[in-house]
């Protein structure tokens, strides 16, 4: 885990926003692995595989919808254009973060027992939990892209730009 702070902290260095951006990518290779974890079940499943996403499930998403809601999404909401119409949207991701990290916590049992090389009682049904989940994420992502973000760079000044910075790093200490 240390190498991804160091990692986080490079991208935090380029600026809040582009590291927002690279976590998205990151976690659009989490969906990537989740649908492999999916496609493998039940008997070839990559049990580090299974580790490294269930780091990710357990720490990073978390760590990165508290830098959305706690930075960024407060900091849009205070420069938004009433015709940019962000609250409604901002309330919804956050609502799905809940959501997403809820149904990321009843995946975890099922992932842990596949990186300890169990079998699955119904593979099935976690099969359709994943790819759920990765589905609705990967909507997520993409609305998030292509609305929060580049109104954000629209939007915020430099001196947002330096509070969300110390938010994130605060966040990573």
């Amino acid at each position: 885990m240390p190498t991804e702070t160091v990692h986080s902290d490079n991208w935090l260095r380029r600026g809040p926003l582009d590291l927002i951006e690279h976590e998205h990518q990151v976690q659009a290779q989490l969906c990537d692995s989740l649908e492999r974890i999916a496609d493998d079940l039940p008997d070839n499943v990559d049990r580090r595989l299974c580790l490294q996403v269930i780091d990710s499930l357990q720490f990073e998403m978390p760590l990165h919808h508290r830098d959305e809601e706690l930075g960024l999404f407060p900091l849009i909401e205070k420069r938004a254009l009433p015709d940019d119409n962000i609250h409604d949207i901002l309330a919804r991701l956050a609502l799905e973060h809940a959501t997403d990290e809820s149904f990321a916590s009843e995946l975890l049992e099922s992932l842990e027992g596949l990186s300890e090389g169990k079998k699955l009682k119904n593979p099935d049904m976690v099969g359709y939990m994943l790819r759920s989940f990765f589905e609705s994420y990967r909507r997520h992502i993409l609305w998030e892209n292509a609305i929060v973000l580049p109104l954000a760079r629209a939007r915020l000044t430099h001196e947002d730009m330096d509070e969300l910075h110390r938010t994130m790093a605060t966040h990573r200490q």
